[in-house]
């Protein structure tokens, strides 16, 4: 992956970790995301809440591939987690759910911003 690409992606991951933190989330990023120990980039808790997401921060909307969505499928089953394909794309968020991912549906409207996922979180 070249190192432009590595930066923006790590960008965008400590964004999100600061803003869900900020709304009550603890956040850890993993370091070595992507791989097959570690499919998340972002786990975001509080309380009784685990969620996981994968991010990408393309120009393109993000298609993530059957193993990438095996792996991340298995590893926020194991955790307990809510898990969510991210999209960080000019300046703003969009979220697919895992399962709307893993059946392909990645049309316009089935994408969260970023305050509806908040809202579904709240309690």
């Amino acid at each position: 992956m070249p190192i432009k690409t590595y930066h923006k992606g790590a960008r965008a991951e400590r964004e999100l970790i600061h803003f869900l933190n900020y709304h009550g989330f603890s956040c850890i990023r993993s370091a070595s995301s992507g791989g097959a120990l570690y499919p998340v980039d972002v786990v975001a808790l509080r309380k009784d809440i685990i969620l996981t997401f994968e991010i990408k921060s393309w120009a393109k909307k993000p298609k993530l591939d059957k193993t990438k969505l095996q792996r991340f499928k298995e590893w926020s089953v194991n955790a307990g987690a809510f898990a969510f394909l991210a999209w960080y794309n000019e300046n703003q968020w969009s979220f697919l759910t895992l399962k709307q991912a893993e059946d392909g549906e990645y049309d316009d409207e089935n994408w969260l911003s970023l305050d509806n996922l908040l809202e579904a979180f709240k309690f």
